[in-house]
């Protein structure tokens, strides 16, 4: 009896659940899909993802949406510890105030200094020191984030260690996992 009534009930909410059935496909007129929806819609222009590699320009990360978001910035021509330092001055400098106008912002404490320890490429160590405490996990990640990314847009940078006191510090990946490896823009790329 009682799986009798079951059996009922969900053949009720089943019938119920307002999706029409249907025994053949039904053609839709191309007016009535949303114009987001149609094939001929463009993909609106977002923020540049890439520079050519050979140009005195670079990608510095910051945030919009909580997302991150490369901005152009000039790193001049030179030795690659010169060009680290000026991705590393632009960080820390954030974004313009024309850049702000548009919503982009930094998830960088005011507090954070950040200098290079090593450079051996593709590896760069960089020491971390200033206040950092009272952020969030995600906002940490963003931080890792936008150092990690920055700095790999720096070619033949693509390893990224974090020390503070000269001691290597473990970081928070993009998926939420902590590691003590070197990190690289794949470990962050979700975040874009």
């Amino acid at each position: 009896m009682r799986k009798a009534a079951l059996a009922v009930a969900a053949a009720l909410v089943l019938a119920g659940c307002g999706v029409p059935v249907q025994d053949d496909p039904v053609e839709v007129r191309p007016e009535i899909v949303p114009s987001q929806l149609r094939p001929e819609a463009t993909a609106r222009p977002g923020p540049p993802t890439t520079v050519d590699p050979s140009s005195p320009k670079t990608l510095v990360q910051f945030v919009r949406a909580d997302r991150l978001v490369g901005s152009v910035r000039d790193v001049r021509a030179g030795s690659l510890e010169d060009r680290l330092g000026a991705v590393l001055s632009a960080l820390i400098a954030g974004p313009t105030d024309d850049e702000q106008t548009k919503g982009i912002s930094t998830a960088l404490p005011a507090e954070l200094q950040i200098r290079v320890l090593s450079l051996e490429p593709p590896r760069v160590t960089l020491e971390l020191s200033g206040d950092t405490d009272g952020k969030s996990a995600a906002e940490n990640v963003l931080v890792v984030g936008q150092i990690v990314l920055s700095v790999t847009a720096l070619s033949p940078v693509s390893e990224v260690r974090l020390a503070r006191d000269g001691l290597p510090v473990e970081a928070l990946l993009a998926d939420g996992a902590l590691t003590a490896e070197p990190l690289r823009a794949v470990d962050y790329a979700a975040l874009r």
